[in-house]
Order: structure tokens, then C-alpha cells, then sequence
């Protein structure tokens, strides 16, 4: 069996980029991309002499069950893992939400009082994704962080090309961000049509073409949202920011013991790519 890697991507953490931008460049390796997660175990099994790198994008709910599979398909497989810092995280996430037009009050997306939000306060517990992956590979994985690839992203990608053993074109790969921002007034827009007609979450349906339906839904949605809210006039938004700070630094804090156990452990594992060391 060749040697395999596992990205275990998380969302709002660079993954897509990796995905798109810069493993499909690597030299040297087999990549098999996210749409073909559950074929790789075709390309594992085939063996073969070039090492193989797989990437999966990793939502809380599926995240064990995946690695399980995964792990049942190669249990010597090296994992990697880029974390982002909670706060910054859960503002992705809370953007996200209102781009997709599912707004809710950032509280109501994570209570992080009561833990009776729309996102369990679990979601964001990242050093026991950690653990499942200790727990399921006979390898330790690889933790990265999302700071240190805004820092210096050349430097990140050269870190997992001499990771996974692959070369690359730097020229071939582009180090722009693969989500363009929207404009403040552009997310307040989308707000501001979920506060005005609200609309009841409803399960992702089983059908794997009723929930490309759903998707594709979804981005037009926005697409249409965003342009609109580039004309719309200023006085119908709200002046509420979408976050405060305070928000923000609470979120910091009460994840702040997990974050800290997730950079101790990339320190005592991953010496050397830790930003700030």
C-alpha cells in the first residue's frame, strides 16, 4: 500500500484553496480531490509507487464518521489539520450563514450560556477532532494553522509539499483568497431580508439531488442578494454592526482552554510550525 495523507479540511479554514489551488499542482503525489472522496479507496488499494494525498472538507457532524471510514481504508494514513483561532472562525461561519441567508443572531447560532444554539458549543471544539484523529490513525497529525498561511502562504504550502513529499510551480498556484469578501452593507443587506421575511430552518433533505437543488438554490440566492446589495439604499439597512467585538473577545474566551490545548499540541508534535515560534 502507498504511503497516504489525509487533509482533513476544515471549513472556513483555507480548505477550498488548498483544494483547488494548490493540491492539484503537486508533483509527485496522487490527489484525489473532495468529489472523490469515497473513490479513494480504489486509488489506495491500486498501490502503486507515488505517494497519495487525499482531501475531504470536514462539516462537525460527519467528522468522525468520515475518519472512521477513512481509517478502516488506510489506518496508517498521516492526517493534517489546519485550525483557525474560535473567534475568527465562528465570524467565518457567522458570515456564511448570512451570505446563505440563514441569518440568525450571532447568540442564536451558538449560545454559548444555555449551549442551546443552532450550532452546538461542541462544533467548535477543535482539539477533539485532534483526539478522534489520534485515536483512529497510527500516526499523529499534522496541525496547522490558518495564522500562519495569512502570514506567509508560500512558506505554509512549502510546509506541505515537504510534508507529503511533492514539488510544485510556485507560479502555478494563486495566492488570492479563493473567497472574495462582501462589502458590510452587503451583509447587512442579506440581513436585513432574513429579518424582514424569516424563514424556518429545515433539514438538509436525503436526496443527494434534492440537496444539489438545495445548494444551487442557496448561491443564487446570494449571488442575486449580493448584487442588490450594492445599490440598495443605505437608509433601509440597519446601522447594528453584524458582530461587535464584545462578541467576538466572549467567543475568544470560552474557547480560549481549547485553543491553547491545540497549539500545546501542535508545539510538542509539530515543533518549528507554530506561528510565533
Amino acid at each position: 500500500m502507498p504511503e497516504v495523507f489525509f487533509h482533513v479540511g476544515a471549513g472556513r479554514a483555507a480548505s477550498r484553496w488548498l483544494q483547488e489551488r494548490v493540491f492539484p499542482h503537486f508533483r509527485g503525489v496522487r490527489y484525489v480531490p473532495r468529489t472523490r472522496f469515497r473513490q479513494s479507496a480504489k486509488v489506495v488499494r491500486r498501490g502503486g509507487d507515488l505517494p497519495v494525498l487525499v482531501s475531504r472538507q470536514l462539516g462537525y457532524r460527519e467528522f468522525t464518521p468520515a475518519v472512521e471510514w477513512f481509517a478502516r481504508l488506510a489506518p496508517a494514513a498521516r492526517p493534517i489539520l489546519v485550525l483557525r483561532r474560535h473567534d475568527e472562525w465562528l465570524r467565518s461561519v457567522y458570515l456564511r450563514e448570512i451570505k446563505e441567508l440563514r441569518y440568525v443572531p450571532f447568540e442564536a447560532l451558538i449560545d454559548l450560556e444555555r449551549d442551546e444554539g443552532v450550532r452546538p458549543q461542541s462544533s467548535a471544539l477543535f482539539h477533539e477532532r485532534i483526539r478522534v484523529l489520534e485515536d483512529h490513525f497510527e500516526h499523529r497529525p499534522l496541525v496547522l494553522f490558518f495564522d500562519r498561511l495569512v502570514a506567509d502562504p508560500r512558506e505554509f504550502v512549502r510546509t506541505i509539499a515537504d510534508y507529503v513529499g511533492a514539488s510544485y510551480d510556485e507560479t502555478d498556484i494563486s495566492f488570492r483568497p479563493s473567497n472574495r469578501s462582501h462589502r458590510d452593507r452587503q451583509y447587512r443587506f442579506l440581513r436585513e431580508v432574513r429579518r424582514r421575511w424569516p424563514a424556518k430552518r429545515k433539514a438538509e433533505p436525503a436526496s443527494a439531488a434534492l440537496r444539489w437543488l438545495r445548494v444551487r438554490g442557496r448561491r443564487f440566492a446570494w449571488h442575486a442578494g449580493v448584487a442588490l446589495g450594492r445599490v440598495v439604499p443605505e437608509r433601509i439597512l440597519s446601522s447594528d454592526p453584524l458582530l461587535t467585538e464584545a462578541q467576538l473577545a466572549r467567543s475568544r474566551a470560552f474557547y480560549e482552554a481549547d485553543w491553547q490545548a491545540c497549539v500545546d499540541y501542535a508545539r510538542r508534535h509539530n515543533p518549528g510550525l507554530v506561528a510565533g515560534d
